[in-house]
């Protein structure tokens, strides 16, 4: 829930913040729980509702700009590598469209199900693989052009 929030937010602070005001919603419904075909879904789709009222809430732009572009001299290159290729996929994911956005995350960093992602986000089960497999196209691109050019789109 917390990586979620995270991902939406780009906040430690307010994503925990968030995290926290779900877990009382589900504290609160946890007579409900077993009712519930996926809770893992419900919690998430929950920690979305939670993260766009917070956003509508407190008013503050969701995406952030990098802390610092310079590297550490202490890096080896190999983490410098790890770090760039970081960087070029936050850069690439902040340009997708933000369903796109929000199945890959809760997809490739989540790891959750077709299916479960389909109800977090209230889409069918063709929306998730469609959404999915654009995003996946964009980013495939995208790296590949910023690998072949060095620069980014």
């Amino acid at each position: 829930m917390y990586r979620f929030a995270l991902s939406i937010l780009k906040e430690t602070e307010s994503a925990h913040d968030v995290v926290q005001e779900c877990l009382v919603k589900i504290w609160k419904n946890r007579g409900k729980l077993s009712e519930i075909q996926s809770p893992e879904a419900w919690a998430m789709r929950i920690t979305r509702n939670q993260c766009y009222d917070w956003v509508k809430t407190n008013r503050f732009t969701v995406l952030s700009e990098y802390e610092s572009d310079t590297p550490n001299n202490d890096q080896t290159d190999y983490e410098l590598i790890l770090s760039d290729h970081t960087r070029w996929l936050e850069k690439v994911l902040k340009t997708l469209p933000e369903k796109q956005r929000e199945v890959y995350h809760l997809r490739e960093v989540e790891e959750l199900p077709y299916q479960d992602i389909a109800d977090v986000l209230s889409l069918s089960l063709s929306e998730v693989k469609v959404y999915l497999h654009r995003a996946r196209t964009k980013i495939r691109s995208s790296i590949e052009q910023i690998e072949a050019y060095g620069i980014a789109n």
